[in-house]
């Protein structure tokens, strides 16, 4: 509870010597392609994208794009399927479709006179406008698309560390994230949670899990293991405002979340109307959220996650390998073919994968959640 402690009041006095960046603005949203010319083959229209991108680089899930690297996915063996070589070269469960329809986006701001900017799309955005596979796609038949006649935030979020925590009475904003912090170094994260519930052997069945893809190419995020009430509480406020397309829509949520704030004797210090108004209040939610890197939050979780108690933990392995081969604390073995064109070689997106790890790990996988597992056993 000490080490907690340490976390929880972090860095009141912490100096920083430079603001975080103004966010660039979003760019309009168009399930049409208005530069880049439809074909079936999307060999073709990414060739066109690439020529056109040229130099300027974006960044979509943590994947750099340019004219260079769309070219030379355009050129893969055209005996190899396209969807296959671009989940297993970029290693991320890219949907291509509405992958080339943002590409299409970032031609038409470039020429509007945008060209350049350094686009960035973060993997949770990505998913959330259908760039990325969503668990709806898969656990639900409700395939996420690329949205028509909106907008997409494209500025990048700061790391929480650049920026101050949020003093008492605060706006939202991304400042508030390093207010009631997590763990957030892999050694802590497990030694927390084990120390949570020191004889389930929660924390060592994910370690076994994780270890075993990583040794296997696999990319592994661990991303939230132990979670203050406090902190849920302002990862869905946030979310809830970054909701919102009107000034009913904000001030029904800030009413609701001052008094879930006090219902729920959290005493979080925040003022959650912004004093430059219900857009500013919108605005500073949505960058609030993006700090958190949030997709998904709902009431209840925020009022009874298992993160609170030691029995959740969110981690995302992507990139897995063709052949992925575990071995389970039960005893139990498997081999996974992953090869099929189809598969997003993502773990949290793999049913028959989840399956089997559900029965021989002892784990629950929250399917709505992206990254959210919870102990089967607890």
């Amino acid at each position: 509870m000490t080490y907690l402690l340490s976390i929880l009041l972090l860095g009141a006095t912490t100096a920083h010597a430079e603001a975080p960046p103004e966010p660039l603005a979003p760019i309009p949203a168009n399930r049409t392609f208005e530069v880049l010319e439809p074909d079936e083959d999307a060999r073709v229209v990414l060739r066109q994208a690439g020529e056109k991108l040229g130099d300027w680089v974006i960044q979509v899930a943590g994947v750099d794009l340019d004219g260079p690297a769309l070219v030379v996915m355009a050129d893969t063996d055209p005996e190899e399927p396209i969807l296959r070589a671009v989940r297993e070269q970029w290693r991320r469960p890219f949907d291509l479709t509405d992958l080339l329809y943002l590409l299409d986006d970032v031609l038409v701001a470039g020429e509007a006179g945008r060209r350049g900017e350094p686009f960035f799309v973060g993997a949770g955005r990505a998913r959330s406008a259908g760039v990325l596979i969503h668990p709806d796609d898969v656990f639900k038949n409700k395939p996420r698309v690329y949205p028509r006649g909106k907008t997409l935030a494209v500025d990048e979020p700061q790391p929480q560390e650049s920026y101050p925590p949020a003093t008492d009475g605060a706006p939202p904003g991304p400042e508030w994230t390093m207010r009631f912090r997590n763990p957030t170094e892999a050694a802590e994260m497990y030694e927390t949670l084990a120390a949570k519930r020191p004889s389930s052997g929660f924390a060592s069945r994910i370690a076994a899990l994780v270890w075993q893809l990583e040794q296997q190419g696999a990319e592994v995020y661990l991303t939230s293991f132990l979670r203050w009430p406090q902190r849920g509480y302002l990862m869905w406020g946030a979310a809830e405002l970054r909701g919102c397309d009107d000034e009913a829509c904000v001030k029904a949520v800030v009413a609701k979340l001052d008094d879930r704030n006090r219902a729920w004797k959290l005493d979080v210090p925040i003022a959650w109307s912004h004093p430059d108004g219900w857009e500013a209040t919108r605005e500073a939610g949505r960058r609030m959220a993006d700090a958190y890197d949030v997709v998904y939050a709902t009431e209840k979780g925020a009022r009874y996650s298992n993160h609170y108690d030691g029995v959740a933990a969110d981690f995302v392995a992507i990139g897995l390998p063709r052949e992925l081969e575990l071995h389970a604390p039960d005893g139990a073995h498997r081999v996974f073919d992953l090869s099929d064109p189809q598969q997003t070689r993502d773990l949290s997106l793999s049913p028959e994968l989840i399956d089997w790890v559900e029965a021989h790990f002892g784990l629950s996988k929250l399917h709505s959640d992206y990254p959210h597992w919870n102990d089967a056993n607890k």
